[in-house]
Parts: C-alpha cells; structure tokens; sequence
C-alpha cells in the first residue's frame, strides 16, 4: 500500500467529517481516539496503548482491556502517533488525525512470538464511512476553504452544506437549513456560543487566519445541542505547538477589479429607478500577523493574532420603506486603524497529561463612519452631503474550558464564557427626520429629508454562559449529561430623530385606514387623496433571558455493526423585562433525539443510519424589546398642505378628528399573565432522517437521505380584539388559550379578565410549517483531486416561514406579522420564502503539481416563490383585521352600490385573493468560482500566493424582488415599484492573498 496515499486519504476523510466504528462522539473542542488490539498467541490486557502528540508533548498511556479496546478520551486536536508496546517493547505504532466532529479508530493486529520487531500499521482504519455518527452535515478544516473560492464567513461556510440555501438579501449574507428561516441557527467557536442574541441573525466571527476547522451541522445532533430549529455552525481555533511558528497574510479585494452592478425600475421596468448597484463598491485591505509557540516546552502554549482591517463600502440607498421608497441617497462607508482593530488569542496548558486548562478571547469591536449624500440614480450622480452617523460594531469575547480524563473511563469538559456584542448607531444629524414618500408622483415632486433620518439610541446584547459535560464509559456504553446555562442581557433603546418619522401616501377613492376597532376613516371624497402618516416609535431599557439545559445520552454498541444513539434534553426560557419581573416562561416537554447507525454488509463500508428529534427555539430578546421594554408605537394619520426644509409635512389636520391615532403599544412593560397565554408551548420542531452511505471504491463515497422537518408548536403573538391591548398575546395558533387582560395599560391584571379562549373564538388557522427533501451526496478523492457534488431536491411550504418573515424582509423574530389577525393568515398556505425546489453544488481542488492547485465552488438553484400582497381585507371586522398587516387581498378599485344607499361599504367592495407563492418565482441562480493557489519558498519562509475570482460568468440574475402590490397602507393604490428586483447575484470580483510561515 502507498504510505503517502494512505495518509492524504485519512487526512481527507477526517476533513470531511468521515471516521470509524466506534462508540465515541467527539465534541465542541476535543475528540477521542477508539482502538481495538487482537492479539494471536497472548493476552490483550497484557499489552499497553500510548497516544503521543509530538507537537506538543501530549502523552496518555492506558491499559488496553480483556476484550481488546481502550479510548483515549478528550484529545485536543490534532495528530498523535498511536503505540502498542508490551513492558518495554513497542509492537505495533499507527498515526492518527482527530479534528473537529469527527473521532478516529485505530485497529491492530499483533501476532506475539519471540524477539517481536516494530509494526508500523497503516490502512486498516482507512474507511470513508464514519459508523460514529449519525448526524448529518460537513466538517472541513481551514486549510481546505484556503484553497477553494469560498468567503471568508460562517454563512458561506455553511453554504457548502447539502439542505442549506441563502437566505433573502433583506437579511444580509445568512444561510437556511432545512426550510427553516435564517433566524434559527447558532454558532459556536471553542465552544462559545457567539449567536447574535437579540433577533437570531449571524454570529460573531474572527478572521479566517485564526481558524482551524470548521463544522456545520444540518440536522440529526445530539442532545448536547440546542436552541435552535434550524443547524448549527461550530468552528475551532488554533493553538501553539512546542515550536514557535510565526505567520503573516495580506488580503486585497479591489473594488476597481469589480463588475458593475443592475439597476432596476418600477412600473414594469420603465419607470423611475427602484434600487441600483450601479456604482456599488466594496474595497478591503486586510493583514494579519500571528505567533504560536511553547510558553513551556509540553506544557504552555500560546497563539494570538492581530488583525488591522481597512474596509470602504460605498452603495446607494433608499430611506423610509423598503418596498415604496427608490434609491435617493449614497452611502460612503469606512473603518480602518485603530477603529477596525481585531486581535485575539488563546492559551493551552496541559497541566497534566490528562488534564487541560484553555483560555480564549478575542475584541472584534469596529467603529465604522457612515457618510450620506443626496444621490440621482438617473445621472448617476452623488449630491450634497446630508449627515454622518456612527456604527458600532462588534464586542469583546472570552472563555475559559477545562477538559480532564478523570479515569480511563470518566471525563469532564466545563466551561465559562462571556460574550459582548454593540449594534448601536450614533447619527450626527438629529435635526432632520426620517422621510418615506410612497406616492406615484413625478421625481421633482417627491418630497425627501434633510438628513439621513433614523433613530437614535443604544444597543448592546451581553450572553454569560457556563456548561458541564460529562462522559462515562460503561461496557458498550458511551454515557454523556450536561448542564448549561446561559443569562442573556440587553440594553436597546430607540427613539426617531426630531421625535417623528413621516410617511407621505395616497389613499385611492373608497380606500379606507384600518384600526384596532375597524376602520378609522374611509376616502368617500371620490377621488385620490395624499396623506401623511407620522409613526412614533420609541422607549426601550435593559432587560434579560435565563436560559437552563440538561440533557442525558447513551451511545450505545450493540454489536460491531449497530450502534444506538439514545438522548434526551429539557430546556427552560424565561424573558423579563425592564422591571425585572418575568413575563414570558416556558419549561419544555422531554425532547427527545434518537438515532442509529448499521453497518449492513459488516465490512465498515456502508451504513443504514437514521435520527429522530425534537428542538426548542427560545424567545429571542428581541420580543422583550418589543413586549416588555417600555416601547410607544403609535401612528397618527393627516392631511396636509405642504411640507417644510426637513421635509416634515406643513398644514397638518387630523383625518378625522380625535379617532385618527392607531394605538399598537402603550409604554407600560407587559406582564405575563396578559401577555403569555397559560396553555403556549414554546416554538419547536421534529425532524426525521433516514439515509444510506456506501463506500463504491477506495476514493469514491456516495450517500442518499431523507429528511422530513415539521413545526409541532407555534408560538407568536396575537394582536386581534380578544387579546390584551397592551401588548398583544403569545400563543400557539390554532389551539385553546387562557389569558388575563391588561386594558387599561397599568401593568396589572384586570380584575375578572381571565378567561379561556376556543380556537374557533380566536379565528387563528393552526400553524403550519412542512420541509421534505431527499438529499444525494458523492465524494471522490485522491493525492491530487477532492470533489464533492450535492443534488438536494425539497419542499418547504406552510402558513408562515418561522422565526422572521423573509417576503416583507420583517426581523421581529417569534412576533412577526403572522398571526397578529386572522386576515393576515387567509390564504398565506402556500411555498414558502426559504423554498428552492431544486440546488444543485459541486466544490473541490485540484492539484496541478505539488505547488500548484486550482479550487472551485459552483451552485445552481431554482428560485423562490412570489407572492402579491395587498392593504386590505374583504371585512372591516375588528375581530378578523387589525390596524396593519399585509394581506393576500387586493383591491379591485369597484364598489357596486348594491344597497342602493349611494355610498360605498365594505362588503360591498370587490377584492381579489392571490395566495402565497402563486405569482411566479425568481430566476435561477448558478454561479461558479474560481481559485489559484502557488506555493513557494523565500529563504526559508514558506509562502502561498492565491487569487479567487468569484461568479467568473459575472451572472447577476434577481435574487429578491418587491412582492408588495398596493401602496403603504393604502388599498386599491397599485405599488409602482411591485415586481422590481430588490438585489441582484453579487458581481464578479476578485480577491489577492499572500501569506508567509516561518
């Protein structure tokens, strides 16, 4: 056999996430190396086992037990040279390469006669199948993503996966699993979770220099896992060896290497531009510079990194709504120096051979200056300068983790972390207000602010968090529980600058403005009428979430070919909010999560595996914001007769008279006998998987599952006449609620208000939410090449799309629009947002010569559903329609007196119902990147050149489009901008790296 073949080949395997029969499953941070020794002609138990890291000194050695094994637990990362010895003799040696998800298997088989030599074996664990494992997802280290065209984020990362599609362009580069929304992931590095704790969406990050591998899971995880309905992406840093290697990198992306962008325009394409990228640019210049080394040689070891980054964005924008308003402003981003300062590190000591201490912490903490300017996409031109604001960006991490193999059998991993995370934005012009005029008006007409418009206020989440794991082997029982905990605090407050924010639309004749008791006013005037609305949106202060764990799991080998994963976790939430008080609770039901893996034909060449499980979303601190942070939202409609040098409205006059304000929160924080009905159950969901994989050759691996993802519970906020007026209801749609009132807004129950609700009474559907897909996967690699290519076939269609709403690009994760009326949900069954029928993957390198390489990354996916919303609804029925919402009705303009009172009612309008997803879908996206990767050496300086040129074919089909038919809260007004592409595949472009080790 090729020594050098087998070891690229194990090296690959390990890479992507594929090991061997065992028991053991490896963890956040460390991994397990599983042995069997047979032996002919004596005993095992005679003989001793040693792994040995000569990177760092790492040394356990472990009797090998009558039956043959032994385990060498909780190895930090890495490659260990693995021995056999009996007294003083070393009889059998391998290399082994543990790395992130993944544990390897060592198997040897000795013949014991006298004068015994050294065998070194090699091969027999080499096994493209990992038996360990039945979760499904990818692993893959950093030195393979260098080599392949992929960006440098956790959402790109996870984009290689199978079942995992991009997220809507509103949210910013994100990434769904499974049909779920994209506010239902987490992440983890050194086993910190870094989740964006607030609304779900992305995570905190470090620079890929600093990154050692990388693992997203896509389903069928353990029950150590939680928190999330969607997958998990876990990534682990690098740590210093027993030789001091320092490192340097430079990253350029040039903006002037850059295709130009699209431009797209309302009125079916002919009318005034909408969005356009036209002269969007993105410059970075990025360096790193790292050591790692012995602090103590075997002992102490450090890595850090520092990282200045210099990043010039510059975009054009709309201001006001995102579906109404054209391009009106150019943005002028920068950070660079001290304000865009990365550095990090880690500390490792092994204060034993069996016991280790980590530090970790990092300070990604960015202050970024945007400057706005008036901007004329006709011409194409940047006008007057309209005010600066600050973003503030980033925070401060840390962690601790102690890991110890108390006995051959019992290990403990603990740890504690901290995580700090801004999102404030300081705006420098606080005399112009935010302006959004969503009238079909000439361009000389529109009425714009002075400023960039906003609010102002801060936002700052903080996550403490503390976890035990514990691991107890018992026979063909790998034993695991856990405890964790995490207390998520937030500080955010809002307000509008100039204390308003205007919205100027029309009203189509016989067009009403809905309010929480139905309508507040109908246009009777027989023709168009301009009005302005002014939203007042503020309040806020700190307030917090306690989130408790445990969980319990048996890996259990049955035989050398079956083995059974049986686990169990309980999760409890708890919301409080600026008082202090909780007002939102939930001690989850036993979820379970099942799975197996058998080795059909017994040759560790294939596998029949499959997983049940059930997972719990908490409430996201984004709702205590909302619900329970003292927050105003009230909007007051007018007339007017002009507008003055801020472009605030002048001649203001009520539309009719005192009932022209809509009430949709009070600033007295929720309780939660008002605000949780007593019966909701917290959102969740079950998946089954069911697959097969086979080894078809020595290179190549091909697998085929099944998955089938269901919403079991809901839970959102209802806002209809039945719920408390303070703050709405949270409940499971669909099903018998029991809540108290707060109606007259003291934070305290009204007397006599309990009551339980039928879901008949509410008028709410029951909520669903369906994802089926059939999964393919083949793997082929050698000394040269390594390609993996995915077919991923699936469905995902319901009433809602989960945690966010990706159709109106609404980031109020678990109190979205959906189910705040019963309107709202008539006829929103359908393909959902998140729903690419068809994605098609293939990613990999190859090696030209033993300095040269070429990557690639292509996709191509069918495009997502549209939708046709509306303003209003057949019934102006309080206990059907609210105050606000878009619906899946559309004003047909005729209102046929058919009472013959010469006036125009509301059941008397005609409307057309378009349900969800019936109106078309976007385009195809394929796309296909490209990498050149030459290694070579300066005296003595290891040294890699790369250029990645991204979308090569410069493809740039609509990725998100407008699917708002009629105008800002104004039925039977068409919305001129419906159908207008929102963004666009990013343009091609071109990124230079350079890199030096010595």
């Amino acid at each position: 056999m090729n020594l050098r073949k087998t070891i690229v080949a194990v090296s690959i395997a390990a890479t992507l996430g594929f090991g061997i029969s065992g028991i053991a499953f490896a963890d956040n941070t460390t991994s397990t190396i599983n042995g069997v020794l047979s032996v002919s002609g004596a005993k095992a138990n005679e003989y001793t086992a040693t792994a040995h890291d000569p990177k760092t000194g790492l040394t356990r050695n472990i009797e090998v037990g009558a039956d043959g094994n032994f385990r060498f637990a909780k190895l930090p990362f890495g490659t260990y040279e693995v021995t056999i010895s009996k007294g003083d003799t070393v009889v059998a040696r391998d290399t082994i390469t543990v790395s992130l998800g993944v544990n390897a298997n060592a198997k040897f088989d000795v013949q014991a006669t006298q004068g015994m030599e050294v065998l070194s074996v090699v091969g027999a664990r080499v096994n493209s199948v990992d038996l360990t494992n039945a979760d499904s997802g990818l692993t893959i280290n950093k030195d393979s993503i260098d080599l392949m065209p992929v960006a440098r984020d956790f959402a790109s990362i996870a984009l290689l996966a199978p079942g995992t599609v991009s997220g809507d362009s509103k949210f910013g580069n994100t990434a769904s699993f499974g049909g779920s929304s994209v506010a239902e992931n987490s992440c983890y590095i050194n086993g910190l979770e870094v989740t964006n704790t607030s609304q779900g969406l992305g995570c905190g990050s470090v620079p890929f220099e600093f990154y050692k591998e990388f693992q997203v899971k896509t389903g069928g995880y353990s029950a150590k896992f939680g928190r999330t309905t969607g997958g998990v992406m876990n990534a682990v840093t690098k740590s210093g060896t027993n030789e001091w290697e320092f490192g340097a990198t430079a990253h350029w992306r040039p903006a002037s290497l850059a295709s130009e962008g699209k431009v797209s325009r309302g009125s079916g394409g002919v009318g005034t531009i909408f969005r356009d990228t036209r002269n969007d640019e993105y410059d970075l210049k990025e360096y790193t510079v790292s050591a790692g080394g012995p602090i103590i040689k075997d002992k102490l070891f450090v890595y850090a990194l520092i990282n200045p980054r210099d990043v010039q964005d510059d975009f054009s924008t709309y201001t006001g709504r995102l579906a109404y308003n054209p391009v009106s402003q150019f943005i002028k981003r920068s950070s660079d120096g001290s304000d865009n300062l990365f550095w990090g590190a880690k500390v490792d000591w092994n204060i034993t051979d069996n016991h280790s201490l980590s530090l970790f912490a990092y300070s990604n903490r960015s202050d970024t200056t945007s400057d706005t300017y008036r901007y004329d996409a006709e011409g194409q031109e940047v006008g007057d300068y309209l005010g600066t604001t600050i973003l503030k960006r980033g925070g401060d991490a840390k962690s601790i983790t102690y890991n110890g193999a108390i006995t051959e059998d019992l290990s403990i991993t603990a740890m504690y972390g901290e995580i700090k995370t801004n999102y404030t934005n300081v705006p420098g012009n606080l005399d112009c207000p935010t302006v959004s005029d969503t009238r079909d008006v000439p361009d000389s007409e529109i009425i714009t602010s002075c400023g960039p418009g906003g609010s102002y206020g801060e936002n700052v989440d903080k996550n403490k968090q503390t976890r035990i794991d514990i691991e107890y082997v018992l026979g063909d029982h790998l034993l695991k529980a856990g405890y964790d905990k995490q207390k998520r605090d937030t500080m955010h407050t809002s307000a509008p600058i100039t204390g308003h924010s205007w919205t100027y639309s029309t009203i189509a004749a016989d067009g009403s403005i809905q309010g929480n008791d139905g309508p507040i006013y109908m246009n009777d005037t027989g023709a168009d009428l301009d009005i302005v609305q002014d939203r007042i949106f503020a309040g806020g202060g700190s307030f917090s979430s306690d989130l408790t764990a445990y969980y319990v799991e048996d890996n259990w080998q049955i035989t050398d070919t079956l083995m059974l994963q049986i686990g169990a976790r309980k999760d409890k939430f708890e919301n409080s909010g600026v008082t202090g008080l909780v007002f939102s609770s939930f001690d989850t039901d036993i979820a379970p999560r099942l799975g197996f893996t058998w080795d059909i034909l017994g040759d560790g060449a294939s596998k029949l595996f499959g997983t049940y499980g059930r997972y719990y979303l908490p409430v996201p601190n984004n709702t205590n914001y909302r619900a329970a942070s003292g927050i105003s939202d009230s909007t007051t409609y007018y007339t007017f007769t002009g507008h003055d040098s801020t472009g605030a409205p002048t001649g203001l006059t009520p539309i009719n008279g005192s009932n022209s304000t809509v009430v949709n929160s009070v600033p007295n924080p929720t309780i939660q006998e008002a605000f949780q009905s007593e019966e909701a159950e917290p959102f969740a969901k079950d998946e089954y998987i069911l697959g097969y994989q086979q080894q078809l050759t020595d290179t190549t691996t091909a697998s085929v599952k099944g998955i089938y993802r269901k919403v079991v519970s809901a839970l959102d906020d209802y806002c209809g006449d039945l719920a408390s007026q303070a703050t709405c209801t949270l409940l499971n749609p669909g099903e018998t609620a029991t809540w108290q009132l707060d109606n007259d807004f003291d934070s305290v129950p009204d007397p006599g208000s309990r009551r339980t609700y039928t879901a008949e009474e509410i008028g709410l559907p029951k909520a669903k939410n369906t994802y089926k897909a059939i999964e393919t996967e083949v793997q082929y690699n050698n000394d040269d090449m390594h390609l993996t290519f995915t077919y991923t076939w699936s469905k995902s269609e319901g009433n809602f799309e989960g945690a966010v709403k990706s159709d109106i690009g609404q980031a109020d994760p678990g109190i979205t629009q959906d189910f705040d009326f019963p309107a709202l949900m008539d006829g929103a069954y359908g393909y959902q947002a998140n729903d690419r029928r068809h994605v098609f993957k293939l990613f990999g390198t190859y090696d030209l010569t033993d300095d040269l390489s070429i990557g690639f990354n292509s996709v191509l996916s069918s495009g997502r559903p549209l939708s046709a919303f509306g303003q209003g609804y057949p019934s102006n029925d309080p206990h059907l329609y609210g105050s606000y919402g878009d619906t899946f009705y559309l004003y047909t303009g005729q209102c046929p007196d058919t009472n013959g009172d010469g006036t125009c009612e509301q059941d008397e309008k005609i409307y057309n119902q378009v349900t969800r997803g019936t109106v078309g879908r976007t385009p195809w996206n394929f796309r296909v990147d490209l990498s050149a990767n030459y290694k070579f050496n300066i005296s003595d300086v290891d040294m890699v050149a790369s250029v990645k040129v991204y979308n090569v074919l410069d493809i740039q089909e609509v990725v998100s489009q407008d699917e708002h038919y009629e105008g800002y809260r104004a039925e039977g007004t068409k919305n001129q901008y419906y159908g207008a592409a929102y963004d666009w595949q990013t343009p091609r472009y071109v990124e230079f790296s350079i890199s030096a080790r010595f």
